[in-house]
């Protein structure tokens, strides 16, 4: 393991930031390890790392920076950009079929369009052969190929880089399932097969970038070789990896790496207690945990809960709070626009932030107060099923789904309140950003942060986890107590004064004073992902 000083480590540090993908509708994890790479990074070489296939990855870098939410100065380094532009010696090289299909008058088309997208089925004789998908400008997306005999099973898809090329295969089982997968180089030639399970895990991978093929149990480890590599080109480097899929960087280990592994999460399977252990991508971390110099939390309650769970040394453990995101006075100014009788929730429209639970709630508090109104910010994979449940709540525009908003302290800042119903949190990024806008915050009492960081009485209201009518009651008590609102109000705004900005960024630039040796060994693995 790597030395740690008290002083911040020196200028021809690298910091390396890994991701598995960039987005540009980024949730509150990925806004707060932005700004901590912003501000950890000044006067430093700054390397972002992405593993996850994207084929705009580029584009979106460029996005981020010109946006400021990338430091100005950040290099990319991609593992599927890296691997396909190297020269390989010339094999088998895959291409689309339909260029073949577009030029032979054995070939017959029909055409579908939409106003995003258009798709080209094509027919041999008038058996299906396989379609072609088109963006609405004419770029193309992807080309499936279907069975001949079975034409309703689609045997693999193609998927097209901006500017035609053929970017990956993927290769479907009789249930519509990705089974096996093949990235393809700028070459037309593969540089990564792999095996993928039901889930979408990419299992037993194979590495085509050498004379001969390479092994890796999975893709993660694959991106874990690859990563070793290039740390060992970057040279001394703080490495900070904050998702449970780049849990793979931890397993590097070389003097000349200091490691700064946050938990953005509960690290249990349930949000009650450890009664069913440690959640899987935990254990990569108890695995790894020698290679790791600093294990960040959000609260002191999880940081000791992990010392208690893992033997984890408690000096390689740290502390460091989500900061309230704005100037105060700036914060409350913006109250002024505050609509009453508003709830507001900001979060990924996924299974785990249980929405569809607020809203059952609000339909009570409609029923009490007319003219309550609720607004959901994000996007995800509930929506669909979020929109029937306000249909079957008769609350059609009563409760609406806003879409991703970039600015969210906008919300809360003109909200009445804010409700907040996850199944568990590492700390809730969304709950300083309510409290930096002075607006209370209705949380389902869970692990770690809302029970940590919401007082029951003085900023917001707790809820037992999962009481429905509990929420819906204590939304209700919000409205009908102007006392209780202004009292909460008052604890909120002070609540975001001890999350100040300049004790997030001390806590920050103190992780990077592990100073990695200069004496460096080659980098290597240690234990299996």
């Amino acid at each position: 393991m790597t030395s740690w000083s008290e002083d911040v480590g020196p200028s021809d540090t690298v910091i390396v930031q890994v991701l598995d993908s960039l987005g540009r509708n980024r949730g509150g994890l990925t806004r707060a390890v932005f700004d901590r790479f912003r501000a950890v990074s000044e006067g430093r070489r700054a390397i972002l790392v992405t593993v996850a296939f994207q084929s705009d990855v580029e584009e979106l870098f460029d996005e981020l920076k010109r946006d400021g939410s990338l430091p100005a100065h950040a290099e990319l380094v991609s593992f599927h950009q890296d691997l396909r532009r190297r020269t390989r010696e010339s094999r088998q090289r895959m291409v689309f079929e339909h260029p073949e299909w577009e030029s032979s008058p054995a070939f017959q088309s029909v055409s579908e369009n939409a106003a995003s997208w258009s798709l080209r089925r094509y027919f041999a004789s008038g058996a299906f052969v396989g379609l072609v998908g088109r963006a609405a400008n004419g770029e193309l997306r992807h080309v499936d190929r279907h069975d001949d005999d079975r034409p309703w099973l689609r045997i693999y898809r193609d998927t097209g880089w901006p500017g035609g090329a053929i970017a990956k295969r993927d290769y479907f089982d009789d249930e519509g399932n990705v089974r096996f997968r093949t990235y393809v180089g700028v070459d037309e030639c593969a540089y990564i097969s792999t095996w993928v399970n039901p889930g979408g895990y990419e299992y037993r991978t194979v590495e085509h970038t050498s004379g001969d093929p390479v092994l890796h149990n999975d893709m993660r480890w694959a991106n874990s070789a690859w990563l070793a590599e290039k740390l060992d080109e970057f040279g001394p480097a703080v490495v900070f990896s904050d998702e449970p899929r780049t849990s793979f960087a931890l397993a590097i280990a070389s003097p000349g790496v200091f490691h700064v592994a946050s938990i953005h999460t509960t690290h249990y399977k349930n949000n009650r207690d450890n009664a069913d252990g440690l959640k899987q991508w935990m254990k990569h971390h108890v695995e790894f945990i020698d290679n790791v110099g600093l294990f960040v939390f959000f609260t002191d309650t999880q940081r000791r809960d992990f010392i208690q769970d893992t033997g984890c040394p408690p000096e390689r453990t740290t502390v460091v709070p989500h900061a309230a995101p704005l100037d105060q006075g700036a914060a409350l100014q913006r109250t002024l626009n505050r609509v009453e009788q508003t709830f507001v929730t900001v979060a990924r429209l996924t299974d785990d932030k249980q929405v569809d639970h607020a809203i059952r709630a609000f339909a009570k508090v409609h029923s009490a107060f007319p003219e309550a109104r609720y607004k959901i910010f994000g996007i995800g994979s509930a929506e669909a099923a979020l929109r029937k449940v306000i249909s079957e709540c008769k609350l059609d525009g009563i409760v609406t789904l806003e879409g991703h908003t970039t600015e969210p302290l906008n919300q809360f800042a003109t909200a009445d309140c804010s409700v907040l119903t996850s199944r568990y949190e590492g700390f809730g990024l969304v709950l300083t950003e309510s409290f930096a806008c002075g607006t209370p915050v209705i949380s389902y009492d869970v692990v770690y942060g809302p029970r940590d960081i919401v007082q029951h009485g003085h900023n917001g209201l707790l809820v037992p986890h999962g009481d429905i009518e509990a929420l819906a009651n204590s939304m209700i008590e919000y409205l009908q107590n102007p006392a209780l609102r202004a009292s909460l109000r008052a604890g909120a705004a002070s609540t975001a004064r001890r999350f100040g900005p300049d004790t997030w960024r001390q806590g920050w630039m103190s992780t990077v004073s592990g100073r990695p040796t200069d004496d460096r060994e080659p980098l290597g693995h240690s234990g299996s992902l």
